[in-house]
């Protein structure tokens, strides 16, 4: 039977559903592999974060070029281009300058 700390952490998905769910997506990668002690561990981020992809975005992954599906620097940044960050104020909230 494997140890907590060998298997996957169910609530690290990312589904494609905006740049807010990658943002997080992507600082949970990082968090988990500082917690399993790779700090170098690009290859080893990779290989996890390319398990917890579901529906919308393991399809974008499966689309991508296989260098950047072999690079954790690129997959990262092919990410937030994919998927850029969404301003959390409401639409119709305007920007009152100081």
């Amino acid at each position: 039977m494997a140890n907590a700390e060998e298997t996957p952490n169910p609530d690290i998905l990312f589904r494609g559903i905006d740049g807010n769910e990658c943002e997080a997506f992507v600082a949970a990668i990082r968090d988990r592999a500082f917690a399993q002690g790779m700090n170098e561990g690009d290859p080893w981020m990779l290989r996890y974060a390319t398990s917890r992809l579901r529906g919308k975005a393991m399809r974008w992954h499966a689309k991508l070029d296989p260098s950047t599906r072999q690079d954790w620097d690129q997959f990262v940044q092919a990410l937030f281009e994919e998927y850029p960050f969404v301003d959390e104020r409401d639409e119709g909230e305007v920007a009152t300058p100081v």
